[in-house]
């Protein structure tokens, strides 16, 4: 069966030319450096809020300085020293270790406040799953957070930076969610709320998102459309992506418009 994630869904969403160049051709990609220090933000960041419910599931409510220290350790390399980050604070241009651990810290302080409720019952912390889409095709994926309250489960995913007006992103994030829970645990899917948690909002809470039939459906065609394309066409000044695109002198030298051609008469 062929695996496939919600990040390759979305990559092929924006171009295939893209989806094929990624993960098919597996084509070396050069990042750059604001995308890399916010990548490794949000990965510590996740790392110690894990921390928090890994303790809350066992028992013990951690506190916020147990937290912090955890961000410091993961943050800073071993032989960083006060020197060091007096003067990386003068250094980025993107934001310092300093600036985005002050950051850190008043996230963390909000999740504690928030979750620290013993009626809040950690039941799931990152566990993957997986949702068939077809006999020879399934997306995996995994839970950020399952966590019960009252009689309801939440369904949660940690985001950074949550903006409403680029709501349709995250489409295909919710509908695997929702597709995953209900293959994981059945009939209790009826009784799960689903939604995210913003972890640097100034006042974060869970916001749940409203998954209908449509977004299921659409699930599905992506999905499909991924194990049916043969060419994967280029979108090459068509899509804003282009101007950011890490494939474009390859892409510009793409001229394969006739065996898609083919391949829609062969339909």
């Amino acid at each position: 069966m062929k695996k496939i994630t919600v990040k390759e869904i979305k990559d092929f969403q924006t171009c295939e030319r893209l989806y094929d160049f990624r993960y098919n051709q597996n084509l070396p990609e050069t990042i750059g450096g604001r995308h890399l220090i916010t990548q490794r933000f949000e990965n510590t960041m996740k790392n110690v809020v894990q921390f928090f419910f890994y303790k809350k599931q066992s028992g013990v409510i951690a506190s916020y300085s147990s937290l912090l220290n955890r961000w410091q350790k993961l943050w800073y390399p071993k032989d960083t020293t006060a020197y060091d980050i007096i003067h990386e604070q003068h250094e980025s241009l993107y934001g310092n270790m300093s600036s985005l651990t002050t950051k850190a810290a008043g996230a963390l302080l909000n999740l504690v406040e928030y979750y620290s409720s013993p009626e809040i019952i950690p039941m799931g912390i990152d566990n993957s799953f997986i949702v068939p889409i077809n006999k020879s095709l399934y997306i995996e994926d995994s839970f950020d957070l399952i966590y019960s309250l009252d009689k309801d489960v939440y369904v949660v995913k940690w985001v950074f930076n949550y903006k409403l007006k680029n709501e349709f992103m995250h489409v295909a994030d919710f509908a695997v969610m929702h597709r995953g829970f209900e293959h994981s645990y059945g009939s209790k899917v009826n009784n799960a709320k689903f939604g995210y948690y913003d972890l640097i909002h100034p006042k974060p809470e869970f916001v749940q998102y409203e998954i209908n039939n449509e977004d299921i459906d659409a699930l599905k065609y992506w999905s499909n459309s991924i194990e049916n394309e043969k060419v994967f066409p280029s979108r090459r000044g068509v899509t804003t992506y282009c101007k950011q695109c890490p494939h474009d002198k390859p892409c510009a030298k793409w001229d394969k418009w006739f065996k898609k051609e083919m391949s829609n008469n062969e339909r």
